[in-house]
């Protein structure tokens, strides 16, 4: 969260896997229920609807506004970011967000009207009411923000930011401070969701149970698991097998620097092996709602 004058910026990272705010994090699932249950964790109150948020994944369409999914995961976003800053009620909000590069143009002003459908936000969160007035929408192409801090680092220079997400890898080429469209891209089926279903997949197969999804997240970020060590060493290989794919890939596209960013930036740091010269990595899963939070600062000096 950022103030400006009046004005309250608040940074939400819509991505497939996981909404981000520049301080939280939650899966992007919500489910509604039929009676509101006796435990209020999780629970989101919204026109006499009850859902919960953040307790599975929900498997999206590209196009994040054909369902309210991803609206009631907004509102729950703002919740937990203003609940970090004691506030359960703000006027002059502005809400800043942002699209895979591929989808921006033809999806950016159909995202901003689904995001601002409503200027005035009344719900309740883990049994706490809030009360939000909304004034704009900012809209960014994903990937773009990680420079946000550093544009002046990279002003005279080319760079292209990767931004590894959960289903999608955004690249945006930069030279001397502007886009590079020739280099700009989205690939699907490349981000951390597909190691996990390559994961799930492999380690059925092997040694015929399931996996939860939790241990093969554990194990991307080096933690401490439920497996067995024959089973954490299989995973490890697949894992390992994936970071070393997509880096394949990227530098199959890309020449120069790049900077390596988003949720999938920690695989790749510790599964990838020695990178090249000219290769960076930002593993911080905040800087995108973070850097749409300081682009939009900016845009209002």
């Amino acid at each position: 969260m950022k103030k400006m004058g009046n004005n309250i910026i608040i940074g939400v990272d819509h991505g497939y896997g996981y909404i981000k705010s520049a301080s939280t994090i939650f899966k992007s699932g919500v489910e509604e229920l039929p009676i509101k249950p006796p435990f209020m964790e999780d629970i989101l109150e919204l026109k006499n609807r009850t859902f919960v948020v953040g307790q599975i994944r929900n498997e999206h369409p590209s196009d994040k506004t054909k369902t309210d999914e991803y609206y009631n995961l907004t509102l729950v976003s703002l919740a937990k970011e203003m609940k970090c800053n004691g506030m359960t009620e703000a006027k002059n909000v502005i809400l800043a967000a942002g699209l895979p590069y591929s989808f921006f143009s033809a999806q950016k002003d159909q995202f901003k009207e689904y995001l601002l459908k409503k200027k005035t936000l009344n719900f309740s969160y883990e049994g706490e009411k809030y009360h939000i007035e909304l004034k704009d929408v900012h809209v960014y192409p994903q990937g773009l923000p990680v420079l946000a801090k550093e544009l002046d680092k990279y002003k005279d220079k080319t760079i292209s930011v990767v931004d590894i997400g959960s289903r999608t890898i955004d690249v945006i080429t930069y030279r001397k401070g502007r886009p590079f469209y020739n280099e700009c891209f989205s690939q699907d089926k490349k981000g951390t969701l597909d190691c996990i279903d390559l994961v799930s997949k492999n380690f059925l197969a092997k040694f015929q149970e399931k996996i939860d999804e939790e241990d093969i997240q554990c194990i991307m970020q080096k933690e401490s698991c439920s497996l067995n060590p024959n089973q954490v060493t299989f995973v490890k290989e697949i894992i390992k097998f994936y970071a070393k794919d997509v880096l394949k890939l990227i530098d199959s596209k890309l020449n120069g620097s790049i900077l390596i960013c988003g949720g999938g930036a920690s695989v790749i740091k510790n599964y990838a092996g020695k990178l090249r010269s000219g290769i960076e990595i930002n593993d911080d899963i905040f800087c995108n709602a973070r850097g749409f939070e300081i682009l939009s600062a900016n845009r209002l000096k």
